[in-house]
């Protein structure tokens, strides 16, 4: 009997989304000011947050980038975001030569996060 509760619970565990998983059924969202947009010469656009000096967030969808570029020149740059973690089939996930985002270089070892942008809304007022 208690190996079975053992069990069950492990199960359990593992099935739940761990703390900070931010994927397709668990995407983050993002209240702050755009103050960087880096559109690329491969269709992709970089984005920079005031408040996150620990990731960028990237997306491939033109739309989205301009959306991004309109925040930057609005009054505040305040936005609400929603992004998500890149995954293997993501266009954002593809290498620099194909249209995608590359892993930004800090250093010899460390990188910067990217996440791929599902969504932007810029707000007028605070």
């Amino acid at each position: 009997m208690r190996k079975l509760i053992v069990l069950t619970l492990l199960l359990l565990l593992a099935a739940c989304s761990p703390a900070g998983n931010i994927s397709k059924r668990n995407p983050g969202v993002l209240r702050d000011y755009i103050f960087s947009v880096e559109p690329r010469n491969n269709g992709s656009y970089i984005i920079w947050v005031r408040n996150d000096n620990v990731a960028a967030y990237c997306t491939t969808d033109k739309k989205l980038g301009e959306q991004a570029m309109e925040a930057v020149h609005s009054r505040t740059g305040l936005i609400v975001m929603e992004y998500r973690n890149r995954e293997t089939g993501d266009k954002e996930s593809w290498g620099v030569d194909q249209g995608g985002c590359v892993v930004e270089s800090t250093g010899d070892k460390s990188t910067v996060p990217i996440f791929k942008i599902l969504s932007i809304e810029i707000l007028s007022q605070e």
